[in-house]
Protein backbone atom coordinates (compact mmCIF):
# COMPACT_ATOMS: atom_id res chain seq x y z
CA UNK A 1 0.00 0.00 0.00
CA UNK A 2 2.73 2.22 1.07
CA UNK A 3 4.85 1.70 -2.07
CA UNK A 4 1.53 2.22 -4.29
CA UNK A 5 0.94 5.35 -2.79
CA UNK A 6 4.51 6.64 -3.02
CA UNK A 7 4.23 6.16 -7.23
CA UNK A 8 0.88 8.15 -7.13
CA UNK A 9 2.53 10.91 -5.39
CA UNK A 10 5.42 10.47 -7.59
CA UNK A 11 3.43 10.31 -11.05
CA UNK A 12 1.26 13.47 -9.31
CA UNK A 13 4.50 15.65 -8.36
CA UNK A 14 5.54 14.98 -12.25
CA UNK A 15 1.91 16.25 -13.63
CA UNK A 16 3.42 20.05 -14.91
CA UNK A 17 2.40 21.61 -17.55
CA UNK A 18 5.05 22.22 -20.62
CA UNK A 19 5.43 25.74 -22.22
CA UNK A 20 5.92 25.79 -25.80
CA UNK A 21 8.52 24.74 -27.80
CA UNK A 22 9.21 28.31 -28.84
CA UNK A 23 7.59 32.37 -29.19
CA UNK A 24 4.01 32.65 -31.33
CA UNK A 25 4.06 34.64 -34.28
CA UNK A 26 1.97 36.64 -36.34
CA UNK A 27 1.29 35.59 -40.28
CA UNK A 28 1.06 36.95 -41.69
CA UNK A 29 4.16 39.67 -40.01
CA UNK A 30 2.95 43.04 -41.58
CA UNK A 31 -0.93 42.74 -41.94
CA UNK A 32 -2.66 45.11 -44.01
CA UNK A 33 -5.82 46.22 -43.48
CA UNK A 34 -8.96 43.33 -42.56
CA UNK A 35 -6.44 40.56 -43.79
CA UNK A 36 -7.55 37.98 -41.38
CA UNK A 37 -4.46 37.74 -38.85
CA UNK A 38 -3.20 34.38 -36.97
CA UNK A 39 -1.61 33.50 -33.67
CA UNK A 40 1.31 30.82 -35.02
CA UNK A 41 2.56 28.84 -32.14
CA UNK A 42 4.61 25.89 -32.02
CA UNK A 43 3.36 23.34 -28.81
CA UNK A 44 3.60 20.39 -26.94
CA UNK A 45 0.79 18.10 -28.79
CA UNK A 46 -0.29 17.03 -25.68
CA UNK A 47 -0.07 19.96 -23.39
CA UNK A 48 -2.16 22.13 -26.17
CA UNK A 49 -5.59 21.42 -26.15
CA UNK A 50 -7.53 22.96 -29.43
CA UNK A 51 -10.94 21.91 -28.37
CA UNK A 52 -10.31 24.52 -25.09
CA UNK A 53 -9.33 27.44 -26.95
CA UNK A 54 -11.19 31.01 -26.97
CA UNK A 55 -9.97 34.27 -28.25
CA UNK A 56 -11.38 37.47 -27.30
CA UNK A 57 -11.05 41.29 -26.75
CA UNK A 58 -10.40 40.83 -22.81
CA UNK A 59 -8.46 43.88 -20.93
CA UNK A 60 -8.65 46.83 -24.21
CA UNK A 61 -10.20 47.37 -27.35
CA UNK A 62 -6.46 46.95 -29.14
CA UNK A 63 -5.48 43.99 -26.95
CA UNK A 64 -6.86 40.07 -27.92
CA UNK A 65 -6.91 37.62 -25.62
CA UNK A 66 -6.17 34.28 -26.20
CA UNK A 67 -6.92 31.40 -23.85
CA UNK A 68 -5.21 28.30 -23.98
CA UNK A 69 -5.57 26.16 -20.59
CA UNK A 70 -2.37 23.77 -21.18
CA UNK A 71 -2.98 20.04 -19.83
CA UNK A 72 -0.69 18.57 -17.59
CA UNK A 73 1.63 15.50 -19.21
CA UNK A 74 3.67 13.00 -17.67
CA UNK A 75 5.46 13.06 -20.92
CA UNK A 76 6.35 15.52 -23.75
CA UNK A 77 4.56 14.89 -26.48
CA UNK A 78 5.39 15.55 -30.39
CA UNK A 79 5.81 19.37 -31.38
CA UNK A 80 3.32 20.91 -33.84
CA UNK A 81 2.58 23.91 -35.71
CA UNK A 82 -0.45 25.45 -34.89
CA UNK A 83 -2.05 28.92 -35.80
CA UNK A 84 -5.27 30.26 -33.98
CA UNK A 85 -7.54 32.64 -36.26
CA UNK A 86 -7.43 36.45 -34.14
CA UNK A 87 -9.70 37.96 -36.38
CA UNK A 88 -9.37 40.91 -38.79
CA UNK A 89 -8.81 44.48 -37.88
CA UNK A 90 -8.79 48.27 -39.20
CA UNK A 91 -5.36 50.07 -39.06
CA UNK A 92 -3.49 50.53 -35.22
CA UNK A 93 -1.51 48.91 -33.33
CA UNK A 94 -2.25 45.71 -31.53
CA UNK A 95 -1.11 42.78 -28.80
CA UNK A 96 -2.08 39.60 -28.11
CA UNK A 97 -1.13 37.41 -24.79
CA UNK A 98 -1.92 33.59 -24.41
CA UNK A 99 -3.17 32.64 -20.73
CA UNK A 100 -3.96 29.57 -19.08
CA UNK A 101 -6.91 31.48 -17.61
CA UNK A 102 -7.00 35.32 -18.00
CA UNK A 103 -9.51 35.98 -14.87
CA UNK A 104 -7.19 35.32 -12.19
CA UNK A 105 -4.95 37.69 -13.58
CA UNK A 106 -1.83 35.34 -13.96
CA UNK A 107 0.83 36.72 -16.29
CA UNK A 108 0.43 35.40 -20.00
CA UNK A 109 2.79 32.44 -21.17
CA UNK A 110 3.17 33.68 -24.68
CA UNK A 111 2.74 37.27 -26.17
CA UNK A 112 3.17 39.15 -28.69
CA UNK A 113 2.16 42.83 -30.86
CA UNK A 114 1.77 43.27 -33.99
CA UNK A 115 0.57 46.48 -36.44
CA UNK A 116 -1.82 46.62 -39.18
CA UNK A 117 -1.42 48.98 -41.72
CA UNK A 118 -3.39 50.79 -44.87
CA UNK A 119 -2.51 48.97 -48.11
CA UNK A 120 -0.70 51.32 -50.02
CA UNK A 121 -2.54 52.90 -52.88
CA UNK A 122 -1.79 54.70 -56.19
CA UNK A 123 -2.29 58.01 -55.73
CA UNK A 124 -4.52 58.68 -58.56
CA UNK A 125 -7.71 60.53 -58.62
CA UNK A 126 -10.46 59.55 -58.50
CA UNK A 127 -9.44 56.72 -55.97
CA UNK A 128 -10.11 53.19 -57.63
CA UNK A 129 -13.21 51.80 -56.33
CA UNK A 130 -13.11 49.07 -53.70
CA UNK A 131 -15.65 46.96 -51.64
CA UNK A 132 -16.74 47.64 -48.59
CA UNK A 133 -16.91 43.38 -47.83
CA UNK A 134 -15.60 40.43 -48.28
CA UNK A 135 -17.17 38.10 -50.55
CA UNK A 136 -15.26 35.59 -50.28
CA UNK A 137 -17.20 31.81 -49.91
CA UNK A 138 -19.16 28.93 -51.29
CA UNK A 139 -22.02 30.80 -53.68
CA UNK A 140 -24.61 28.15 -55.10
CA UNK A 141 -28.95 27.98 -56.10
CA UNK A 142 -30.64 26.18 -53.77
CA UNK A 143 -33.00 24.95 -56.39
CA UNK A 144 -30.29 24.60 -58.91
CA UNK A 145 -28.11 21.82 -56.85
CA UNK A 146 -25.17 20.44 -58.40
CA UNK A 147 -22.92 23.76 -59.33
CA UNK A 148 -21.94 26.31 -57.55
CA UNK A 149 -19.45 28.99 -57.63
CA UNK A 150 -16.20 29.54 -55.02
CA UNK A 151 -15.18 32.88 -54.74
CA UNK A 152 -11.87 34.03 -52.68
CA UNK A 153 -11.62 37.89 -51.94
CA UNK A 154 -7.53 38.73 -51.71
CA UNK A 155 -6.51 41.41 -49.11
CA UNK A 156 -6.21 43.93 -52.05
CA UNK A 157 -9.97 43.15 -52.74
CA UNK A 158 -8.99 41.16 -56.14
CA UNK A 159 -11.81 38.56 -56.66
CA UNK A 160 -11.28 34.88 -58.07
CA UNK A 161 -13.93 32.15 -58.57
CA UNK A 162 -13.80 28.54 -59.36
CA UNK A 163 -17.01 27.59 -60.82
CA UNK A 164 -17.65 24.19 -61.46
CA UNK A 165 -21.02 22.68 -63.93
CA UNK A 166 -22.36 20.27 -65.91
CA UNK A 167 -21.62 21.05 -69.57
CA UNK A 168 -24.54 20.13 -72.66
CA UNK A 169 -23.38 16.30 -72.42
CA UNK A 170 -23.74 15.88 -68.60
CA UNK A 171 -19.94 16.00 -68.18
CA UNK A 172 -18.23 18.37 -65.36
CA UNK A 173 -16.72 21.13 -66.27
CA UNK A 174 -14.56 24.02 -64.77
CA UNK A 175 -14.23 27.50 -65.22
CA UNK A 176 -11.98 30.37 -63.24
CA UNK A 177 -13.20 33.99 -62.99
CA UNK A 178 -10.48 36.22 -62.94
CA UNK A 179 -8.30 39.48 -64.67
CA UNK A 180 -11.75 41.73 -63.39
CA UNK A 181 -12.69 44.49 -61.37
CA UNK A 182 -14.87 46.30 -59.19
CA UNK A 183 -16.97 49.01 -61.33
CA UNK A 184 -18.99 49.93 -58.00
CA UNK A 185 -18.29 48.84 -54.44
CA UNK A 186 -21.36 46.34 -54.82
CA UNK A 187 -20.47 44.76 -59.02
CA UNK A 188 -17.69 43.06 -60.11
CA UNK A 189 -16.99 42.27 -63.85
CA UNK A 190 -14.37 39.86 -65.04
CA UNK A 191 -13.74 37.46 -67.58
CA UNK A 192 -14.36 33.49 -67.94
CA UNK A 193 -11.61 30.97 -68.61
CA UNK A 194 -12.01 26.96 -69.72
CA UNK A 195 -8.84 24.96 -67.63
CA UNK A 196 -8.46 21.90 -69.16
CA UNK A 197 -5.17 19.10 -68.37
CA UNK A 198 -4.12 15.62 -67.73
CA UNK A 199 -5.26 12.88 -65.18
CA UNK A 200 -4.97 14.61 -61.94
CA UNK A 201 -3.26 11.06 -60.07
CA UNK A 202 -1.59 9.66 -63.30
CA UNK A 203 1.81 8.86 -62.78
CA UNK A 204 3.45 11.99 -64.28
CA UNK A 205 1.92 15.24 -64.14
CA UNK A 206 2.69 16.99 -66.92
CA UNK A 207 1.69 20.85 -66.91
CA UNK A 208 2.03 21.70 -70.71
CA UNK A 209 -1.21 19.39 -71.40
CA UNK A 210 -2.59 22.02 -69.22
CA UNK A 211 -4.97 24.39 -71.08
CA UNK A 212 -6.34 27.85 -70.25
CA UNK A 213 -8.62 29.24 -72.79
CA UNK A 214 -10.99 32.37 -72.75
CA UNK A 215 -14.30 31.53 -72.68
CA UNK A 216 -16.24 34.49 -71.84
CA UNK A 217 -17.26 37.26 -69.53
CA UNK A 218 -18.91 37.39 -66.02
CA UNK A 219 -20.56 40.23 -63.78
CA UNK A 220 -21.26 39.69 -60.14
CA UNK A 221 -23.71 42.40 -58.84
CA UNK A 222 -23.97 41.99 -55.28
CA UNK A 223 -26.32 44.85 -54.42
CA UNK A 224 -28.91 44.18 -51.90
CA UNK A 225 -32.70 46.15 -51.71
CA UNK A 226 -34.88 45.68 -48.53
CA UNK A 227 -36.66 42.70 -48.25
CA UNK A 228 -33.96 41.16 -51.26
CA UNK A 229 -30.92 40.23 -49.00
CA UNK A 230 -28.16 37.62 -48.73
CA UNK A 231 -28.63 37.23 -52.78
CA UNK A 232 -25.92 38.33 -55.88
CA UNK A 233 -27.20 38.08 -59.41
CA UNK A 234 -24.63 35.90 -61.69
CA UNK A 235 -24.64 36.88 -65.13
CA UNK A 236 -21.93 34.68 -67.54
CA UNK A 237 -21.99 34.56 -71.31
CA UNK A 238 -20.08 31.81 -72.34
CA UNK A 239 -20.12 29.94 -75.57
CA UNK A 240 -22.36 32.82 -77.08
CA UNK A 241 -25.36 31.92 -74.39
CA UNK A 242 -25.92 34.56 -71.73
CA UNK A 243 -28.04 33.91 -68.83
CA UNK A 244 -28.55 35.56 -65.16
CA UNK A 245 -28.59 33.34 -62.43
CA UNK A 246 -29.70 34.38 -58.86
CA UNK A 247 -26.87 32.56 -56.23
CA UNK A 248 -26.69 32.99 -52.53
CA UNK A 249 -24.09 31.99 -50.21
CA UNK A 250 -23.76 28.99 -48.61
CA UNK A 251 -24.27 28.79 -44.48
CA UNK A 252 -22.08 25.54 -43.64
Amino acid sequence: MKTTLAVVLAIAGALVALPAASESRIVPAQPSTFELVNLRMTVDSCVFDASRVRVGMLGGANHVTVTAPRNQCLLPGEPRVVDILLGAFPAGSYTVAVHDNPSDFSPPYESARFDVTERPEIAIFPPPIRPLTSYTGMWWNPQESGWGLSLDQGASNALFGAWFVYGANGEPEWFTLQGGQWTSSTRWQGLVYRTTGPFFAGPDFDPRLVLIQAAGTATLDFSQSPGDEDRARFTYTVGGVTATKTISRMAF
